[in-house]
């Protein structure tokens, strides 16, 4: 497998090459968009769909919620499809939920302000099982308000004593990462803008019912929130940058074949039965005390998959949105240990192939060449997927390593030609979309680079995005 074939496959597959019509099929090009800074999941559909705004990634997200977003690989939160969401729950989640859980636990006991939780495992139980009592009969609450219906959110740690870094806290946002972590609630609507991190809660079960039902809240049901001031919905123009193919000419109109699709997907609906896979947390301990396991959605859209089943099928479904690429990438994306990685592949099955002499994986019915698409370029956000997709990535960074990503690893915005990245950029405070060009890519791409640039300025409008994690570049660039 060519080195040009891969960058083939990531222009196609990420809808790069050319833009698809809907938030949904983006995200399915890429399994799942980065969450942790939340103007990510909107400049990366941005970049990956035809005359998209803000309101329609919210439709997706809110009224439709046919996307969700949830804690999962890496302890990293995302924002995937409803189908998708029950692989990374089963494969990931309630892994993470675990450690977390016996590290809260050994903190209440030992770190607690002024004093230690008594037994603090059951105090745990108690209290998030008031919490989510609480929560499903307001059917949505901030975590302040849930504080308000239960007292013992306000229970304190104090960490790194005696140290100049020292910090007393809440366990409030503490016990509801580790109700969402375990399934039992979902982050809603955000409060203020697109770019708030803090969030209304839901419980799970009702949040998914409702969006089936076609209940989902509007863009105007939380009187106060600012309205939407990027992307306002006009058209995109497409002309100038770089983006000559329509979405006619990719395979199956999503940029895969209906049988390969079938394939990386790996979640049929035969695995929509049975529970969730995963006992609650109380019954794994085996105190008598145990908390009901969270109810199993059970649907054709979420479906109960066992952790194996699921580790299984998100492995296909990265594989043919990420592959061919060594084993050690999936593992990373993933945050599986070497056992668990091992077991999904039995169960999938892959070809070995050669990438430039480097031993690696792909499906065993996707060995096919994709088609080179025209030239592109695209400018992707801060924790873009493709960008976040490989543990390995000399083959799309080159040389720009130091100027690109914070000493954390985590990538800063970018500029991409042909499935490579050429360039960064920044969102300066006067409202303009900078680039800088680390190599020569000739006249026409230069100007397709700065077509783009000027695009995006456009759509951001009065809004102002600053990475979360700031890199070299982009802060040199920001002025």
């Amino acid at each position: 497998m060519t080195l040009a074939q891969r960058r083939a496959r990531l222009g196609v597959r990420h809808h790069l090459a050319a833009r698809t019509t809907t938030v949904e099929e983006a995200v399915d090009g890429v399994v799942a968009l980065h969450a942790t800074d939340p103007a990510s999941v909107y400049l990366s559909s941005w970049s990956r769909v035809h005359g998209v705004s803000v309101a329609d990634v919210e439709e997706a997200l809110y009224s439709r919620r046919t996307l969700l977003r949830l804690l999962g690989m890496r302890r990293t939160v995302f924002v995937t499809d409803v189908a998708t969401a029950a692989q990374v729950q089963a494969a990931c989640s309630y892994d993470i939920a675990a450690r977390q859980r016996r590290l809260l636990e050994k903190q209440l006991g030992t770190l607690g302000h002024p004093d230690n939780v008594p037994n603090p495992a059951e105090w745990l139980d108690e209290v998030m099982a008031s919490v989510e009592k609480a929560l499903r009969a307001r059917g949505s609450a901030t975590a302040q308000q849930l504080a308000d219906d239960e007292p013992r959110l306000r229970q304190q740690l104090q960490m790194a004593k005696g140290k100049p870094y020292e910090s007393i806290g809440n366990v409030t946002s503490r016990v509801l990462f580790q109700l969402a972590a375990e399934g039992h609630i979902v982050r809603g609507r955000p409060r203020g803008s697109w770019q708030s991190t803090q969030y209304y809660w839901s419980p799970l079960t009702d949040w998914l019912a409702e969006g089936a039902a076609g209940s989902g809240s509007g863009p105007d049901d939380n009187p106060g929130r600012p309205a939407a001031r990027a992307g306002s919905g006009h058209a995109d123009p497409g002309g100038g940058t770089g983006r000559g193919r329509s979405d006619s000419e990719a395979v199956g109109g999503s940029g895969r074949s209906d049988s390969g699709g079938a394939a990386g997907r790996g979640s049929s609906s035969s695995g929509a039965v049975g529970g969730s896979g995963r006992p609650a947390a109380g019954a794994r301990s085996g105190r008598s005390d145990a908390r009901p396991p969270r109810p199993a959605p059970g649907s054709a859209d979420w479906p109960a998959l066992s952790e194996d089943e699921a580790r299984a099928a998100l492995a296909r479904r990265w594989l043919y949105a990420f592959g061919p690429a060594p084993v050690a990438d999936l593992r990373w994306w993933t945050g599986w240990n070497a056992g668990q990685t091992k077991t999904a592949l039995a169960a999938v099955g892959p070809a070995e192939v050669d990438l430039d002499g480097e031993p690696a994986i792909a499906l065993p019915d996707d060995l096919a060449p994709v088609p080179a698409p025209d030239p592109w370029i695209a400018l992707l956000p801060a924790l873009d997927p493709t960008a976040m997709g490989w543990q390995s990535r000399d083959w799309y960074v080159g040389p720009h390593h130091a100027a690109l990503f914070d000493r954390s690893g985590n990538i800063g915005p970018t500029v991409w030609s042909d499935g490579r990245i050429v360039g960064a950029w920044s969102h300066r405070p006067s409202g303009e979309v900078v680039v800088r060009l680390l190599e020569d890519v000739g006249a026409d791409k230069t100007a397709a680079v700065d077509a783009e640039a000027a695009r995006l300025s456009e759509w951001l409008g009065e809004a102002r995005v600053v990475p979360k994690f700031r890199t070299p570049a982009e802060k040199e660039l920001s002025g």
